[in-house]
Formats: C-alpha cells, sequence, structure tokens
C-alpha cells in the first residue's frame, strides 16, 4: 500500500512539475522592457474609461463600452503627458490595460494587455513603432496595428494622450 501511494504521490509530482514548466514556455514571461509597467505613470488614474477618440475602435480593445487603464514608462511620459505635436523618443512604451466592463476595471480583473514600443525614430510612419497583443507577447511589426493606429498619425500613432483625455474628462 505504501509503495503504491509514494507511486501516485511522484507521479503527481511529475505532472506538476511539467504541468508548471510547459505552462511558463506557452505562456512566456514578459518582455523585461515592459515586466514593471505597474510601477510606471497611469496617465489614466482618477478617469474613468479612455472612450473612443476615433469612432473606429468597433470590438479592439474591449470595444467603444470597455475600460481602459494606460501605463507609460519613463522614456515616454514627458510627452505622453505633454501637448502637442507629439513625437516619442525611441524606446517609449505605452501599455493599455482593457477590461470588459466597469466592474472588471474597479476590481482591475481579467485585463487585456496591448503593448506599443517605439522602435524607430521619427514620426512619419506607422511602422516607427512595434506591438505586443499581450503582457507576455512578443512585441514585432503589425499591418493590423499599424493600420488603426494610422488614424492618429498626427499624434505620432498614439491615440490616449493627455491632449484627448483632458478634453474628455
Amino acid at each position: 500500500m505504501k509503495a503504491r501511494q509514494l507511486k501516485v504521490i511522484g507521479a503527481l509530482t511529475v505532472a506538476a512539475v511539467v504541468t508548471t514548466a510547459c505552462s511558463g514556455l506557452i505562456k512566456g514571461d514578459p518582455d523585461e522592457r515592459w515586466a514593471d509597467y505597474k510601477t510606471w505613470t497611469k496617465i489614466t488614474e482618477g478617469r474613468t474609461g479612455t472612450g473612443d477618440p476615433t469612432g473606429f475602435i468597433g470590438n479592439v480593445h474591449k470595444g467603444r463600452d470597455g475600460y481602459r487603464d494606460v501605463y507609460v514608462n519613463d522614456i515616454g511620459k514627458d510627452t505622453l503627458l505633454g501637448s502637442a505635436p507629439y513625437v516619442f523618443p525611441v524606446g517609449s512604451v505605452v501599455v493599455k490595460e482593457q477590461f470588459n466592463n466597469k466592474a472588471d476595471w474597479e476590481a482591475q480583473k481579467n485585463p487585456g494587455v496591448t503593448v506599443s514600443l517605439k522602435a524607430v525614430e521619427g514620426s512619419g510612419a506607422a511602422t516607427n513603432w512595434i506591438w505586443a497583443n499581450s503582457y507576455t507577447g512578443t512585441a514585432g511589426k503589425s499591418d493590423f496595428c499599424a493600420g488603426c493606429h494610422t488614424i492618429a498619425a498626427k499624434d505620432d500613432f498614439v491615440f490616449t494622450h493627455e491632449d484627448f483625455l483632458s478634453a474628455e474628462n
């Protein structure tokens, strides 16, 4: 009986280790450029939702009725909190948490996360930015993201900035 119990315990331990290791491989670790984004400046602090600055959001970023929190690293902070014209320095990272509804937002429950990273100097092309579609995603070029962000070309392809938030609240 004891030998059988030990085999079962051993098998469960191995299964737990394999599951943990595999989930780490599948999920991945966050990129070090945004792993600590919760410690950054939260530009939406004290503001509810971020609206739909384009009328084009559709179902992206939890849709028109979603709630969003936006964080920016120190590299992009002065630009994002300033006024137009917006030209972000290379290395600027903007992280957006998206929630399905106000209750989830208030509880900070189950956010979707998207990341924008200014990778190339200048403000003339959406391709100066790369995107990741999750906290543990890999940043890269995205025709989908670039296509929508082209609408914000005059603001260096960033929708949620201080001028927009000030007008909304």
